[in-house]
């Protein structure tokens, strides 16, 4: 099967899975206990908080671990609301947020708070300019993640964080779609808290981070957690950290490089749809608020579930959106947020070339692609 669905997620590296194994068959203890197998376990534990707090622009005492992205966007704005100014009631959302702080959100309304969602402005992306009409005197808290899993369009986060900080709010982003394939300096630009997935980065499933400035107050989730300093309950998965850190590691080393190969897949199948009339995709208005691996195209005469099977039957791998969208009828709300009618929305395919792409493998998806959107095309004319 050739894979063009990274943005959903990506193999584990071989480095990763060693350091995996390694870790597993070494530091097997309870990181909390105090016999010599718990000391070590800790040590390995400590070792890769510091990596990925790095990697983050952060420092280690920021850096919590957690089960996988979603647990990590949930238990940080819970943490950083619990410790909120409790008159403040009010959430600004990015229109174009995961659905495990869509979710997570809508249910606050239930306990008194106000969401209001600032909608990308030209070009699709969110900046102060989107935001601060939403901003009052009881915001609390603001959250736009750094880039959006289906589109690939960045948000200026950079902006948001200054004009936060100055206004005295917090600042939420969920960077798990940029974590390794663009420069993150959480502390540097004032972000509140940032969170990150090993599985996007060549890690291991199950295994999330958040990350929570030293300088920010935030209150735990659920009162008396012991592990992570009270952040989440649960025995730490040693194992999966040493491996997450691992990923992080090679997956930033060949940053740059990666990038500027995905620039040029990007290129190529880009002017590949709009010869053969394919469809059309969507760009951000500028190139670098563009992740260039995630290349979402609006099919012109097929619904994009029907190209997704297509491919999948002659052993090519891409998807309708977001994996955490599959099954539900309803066309995702990022593309509705642009301004795309459903009935355009349900003809999105999601292209996410990666690590182990390859020339060949754009020749094959290609070949699918013609083939499937011509006979789509010719239905069309019969009927």
């Amino acid at each position: 099967m050739i894979y063009f669905d990274y943005a959903a997620t990506a193999p584990m590296s071989e480095q990763a899975l060693e350091a995996y194994i390694k870790a597993a068959q070494t530091v097997y203890g309870n990181s909390q206990s105090l016999h010599e197998e718990g000391g070590r376990a800790a040590e390995w534990l400590s070792a890769s908080r510091k990596k990925i707090a790095f990697l983050l622009g952060g420092t280690e005492e920021g850096l919590y671990f957690t089960g996988s992205g979603s647990e990590a966007n949930v238990l940080a704005l819970t943490s950083l609301l619990n410790g909120a100014d409790p008159n403040k009631k009010e959430i600004v959302m990015g229109g174009m947020e995961h659905a495990s702080i869509r979710t997570y959100l809508h249910d606050l309304t239930n306990k008194g708070y106000v969401i209001k969602e600032a909608e990308p402005g030209t070009g699709g992306m969110i900046g102060w300019s989107e935001v601060e009409p939403l901003v009052s005197e009881r915001t609390a808290l603001i959250t736009v993640q750094h880039a959006n899993s289906e589109t690939g369009i960045m948000h200026n986060i950079k902006e948001i964080a200054v004009h936060a900080q100055k206004n005295e709010i917090l600042f939420h982003s969920d960077c798990v779609q940029t974590f390794g394939k663009v420069p993150i300096l959480a502390e540097e630009w004032g972000i509140s808290s940032v969170t990150v997935s090993a599985h996007k980065i060549h890690g291991p499933k199950g295994m999330g981070a958040s990350y929570i400035s030293p300088k920010v107050a935030w209150k735990p989730a659920i009162n008396g957690t012991a592990h992570e300093n009270g952040f989440r309950p649960g025995t730490v998965d040693v194992p999966g950290t040493v491996s997450f850190a691992v990923a992080a590691m090679e997956t930033v080393k060949e940053m740059d490089r990666e990038q500027m190969k995905m620039r040029e897949y990007r290129k190529r199948l880009v002017s590949f749809i709009e010869e053969k009339n394919i469809g059309m995709t969507i760009e951000a208005m500028d190139e670098k608020f563009q992740l260039p691996a995630i290349i979402g195209c609006l099919l012109s005469h097929t619904e994009g579930q029907y190209a997704m099977l297509a491919c999948s039957q002659n052993g090519v791998a891409l998807s309708t959106g977001s994996a955490c969208h599959s099954g539900m009828t309803k066309p995702s709300q990022a593309l509705l947020a642009l301004g795309i009618s459903e009935e355009q929305a349900h003809c999105f395919i999601r292209i996410s070339p990666g690590r182990g792409t390859e020339d060949s493998h754009f020749e094959r998806l290609e070949s699918i692609l013609e083939k499937y959107c011509k006979r789509a095309a010719e239905r069309m004319e019969y009927y």
